[in-house]
Order: structure tokens, then C-alpha cells, then sequence
């Protein structure tokens, strides 16, 4: 098996130009020498070796490489292959520069918001996938895992008190409607769960003959909605904790009226929020399909096209039936009169 390599170019020794026969496309080989770095696999770090990234007339974007860049490099018989640049440094400083941003604006619960964001970025990465590999129930591992990420995100953030409870509790109930909801539009919609050519290499990447697609569509559909559904119930937890704190007077039936008027606020700006993001990303399917000979009608029943629907729908409905379930339970939560007027009772 060739590992590919890690490396940064110090200097280019030759560029020249050929064409192939065959199919009479001009070739640019730019031919330059490298000092690998990183990964700790490989018994040649901090070596020189000679490499050569072709670049042929029908590559629109590709970059030249210069002295400075970093590359990733593919091993052949006697030399090395450029394959793509090495990017990930630059999506640690933007990391650290929104991390920063957290702390700078939040304080301790900034703090707090990256160990909850780190927490479910593991969960996902270092227990949901590698779940899938080993044959785990799919759709178990989906609804736990939410779980997982509802409780440990209000614990972390928030704390155990009565506004991180009544949200949790809201959106436990949202993520509900979300699974209800596309567990019924699957049986109704008949899908297939192969929506692109990456579903049909799934099988043979983890080794697993019969792999349920349909399964991880599901996830995909309740971790996509999950996020909106948080910040939707938490939204609505805290105004109306709020108002209650600084009117200890006010009575549940003002609380819910409170509640409807705030999520009636944010029923546009959100959903909103959800559809523009799911066009956004995929907008390149869209304008694949929308420059080809399909029909309107044929265009809209093509199943990578009707998940996209799903997801944007599913999320969107999901997020509304929250705001009222939200209100409800923060109306009779956030019901008790402390004399002191300072607090509430926990």
C-alpha cells in the first residue's frame, strides 16, 4: 500500500511541456524537490526528495506549486506524485481564531462551549462512525448519540438547572418529531437511500455487504435538524427564564404568551436559516441536474434532489413544532413565585 506524504517544497528544478498521444492534451510537469514532514508513519521525515505535479490544459483551477507550499505526495516507483495541497494547518488557525472569538465573547461559558463543541465532534468522529463499521444497529446508534449530544451540551453549558432541563426536555421532544417524521416519509416515500455515487461505495469502504444506506440517510436527516432544534428550545428557555427572573410575578398563562410572541420572532430568521443552508449545500447537484435534459418534473422526483427536500422540510418542521413545545414546558417549569424576587426556585 503507498501512505501518502507530507511535505514542503523547497525549490523547483525544472518545468516542462509535453503532449499526449493519445488524447493530444498538453502536459505541464514542474518538477521540484521537497522536505517531508508530519506524519510519524514514515521513516523518511525531514528528508529531501524529488517530485512532480503535472498539470494538464483541461485543469481550470490548479495552482502551480512554488517554493513555501505545502503538499501532499503519492509514492511511485522513483519518485513522488503531487496530489492535492496540504490545507489542514490553515483550518487549525481559523479553528483557533474562532475558538478565540468563543472565549473573547463568552467568557467561562466560551470555555465551556468549546469542550461541549469538542465533545460532540468526538462523539460523532470516535464512537457513531466507528459504530457503523462495526455493524451496529444504525438507527440505534443515531437516536443514542443525539442523546448523547442533547444532555452533554445543556450539562456542559448550562448546567443542571431548571432552564437547561426544560430545554433539554424540549428538544428530546423536537429530535422526536424529526425521527417520527422521517421514519414516515420513508415508508410513504419508498426511498432507496442511494443518492449519489458515494452511497453505493459505502458497502465495500467498511466491509459490510449488506449496509442499511437507508439507515444513514436517517442520521443524516436528525444530526443535520438536531442543531436548529437546540438552539431553538434553548432560545426560548432562556428569554423566558428572563422575564421570570426580572418579574417573578409573572404568571405562566404571560409566560406563554411571552413564549408564542418570541417564537413567532424567530419561525422566519430560522427556518430561513435551515433551507438556506441545505441549498447551500447542494448547489452543485442542483446545477448539475438543472443543466442537463431533465424535465422540471423529472428533475424534482430525482432522489438525491427529494433528500435534499427531506432534510430542509424535516429540519424546518421539526424546529417549528419546537417553539410551542418549548413554551409549554417553560411556562409550567418556570410557574413558582420566590419572595425575594432575585431568583427562582430550582
Amino acid at each position: 500500500m503507498n501512505y501518502l506524504v507530507f511535505a514542503e517544497v523547497i525549490s523547483i528544478d525544472e518545468i516542462t511541456e509535453e503532449t499526449e498521444d493519445a488524447s493530444n492534451i498538453l502536459n505541464k510537469c514542474i518538477y521540484f524537490k521537497a522536505e517531508t514532514f508530519g506524519d510519524k508513519t514514515q521513516s523518511n521525515n525531514n528528508t529531501l526528495i524529488n517530485a512532480k505535479q503535472i498539470i494538464n490544459s483541461t485543469d481550470k483551477n490548479i495552482v502551480q506549486v512554488s517554493p513555501g507550499d505545502k503538499v501532499v505526495l503519492l509514492p511511485m516507483d522513483d519518485e513522488f506524485l503531487f496530489q492535492y495541497y496540504y490545507r489542514f494547518d490553515k483550518i487549525v488557525i481559523l479553528g483557533i481564531i474562532f475558538a478565540g472569538f468563543i472565549i473573547l465573547l463568552g467568557g467561562i461559558k466560551g470555555i465551556k462551549t468549546i469542550i461541549s463543541l469538542a465533545a460532540t465532534c468526538l462523539s460523532i468522529f470516535f464512537v457513531f462512525i466507528p459504530s457503523i463499521g462495526r455493524g451496529y444497529n444504525i438507527y440505534f446508534s443515531s437516536c443514542i448519540i443525539c442523546l448523547y449530544i442533547i444532555v452533554t451540551t445543556f450539562a456542559i453549558i448550562y448546567g443542571y438547572n431548571r432552564k437547561s432541563a426544560a430545554a433539554a426536555f424540549s428538544c428530546l421532544t423536537g429530535a422526536a418529531i424529526s425521527v417520527t417524521v422521517t421514519f414516515l416519509m420513508d415508508k410513504w416515500m419508498l426511498l432507496t437511500g442511494y443518492i449519489n455515487d458515494e452511497t453505493y461505495m459505502l458497502g465495500n469502504i467498511f466491509g459490510i455487504d449488506n449496509l442499511d444506506v437507508k439507515a444513514i440517510i436517517f442520521s443524516m436527516i436528525t444530526i443535520g435538524a438536531l442543531g436548529a432544534i437546540m438552539d431553538v428550545s434553548m432560545s426560548i428557555a432562556s428569554s423566558l427564564y428572563e422575564i421570570k427572573l426580572n418579574n417573578i410575578s409573572t404568571t405562566p398563562g404571560a409566560l406563554l404568551k411571552s413564549g408564542f410572541s418570541i417564537g413567532k420572532d424567530m419561525m422566519g430568521t430560522m427556518t430561513n436559516t435551515l433551507i438556506l443552508a441545505y441549498i447551500g449545500s447542494s448547489l452543485i447537484v442542483v446545477l448539475i441536474y438543472a443543466g442537463s435534459d431533465y424535465s422540471l418534473l423529472s428533475l424534482l422526483n430525482k432522489e438525491e434532489l427529494i433528500f435534499e427536500f427531506l432534510q430542509s422540510l424535516i429540519g424546518s418542521l421539526s424546529l417549528l413544532l419546537t417553539i410551542p413545545i418549548t413554551t409549554v414546558i417553560c411556562s409550567v417549569s418556570f410557574r413558582d413565585k420566590n419572595p425575594k424576587g432575585r431568583e427562582l426556585k430550582e
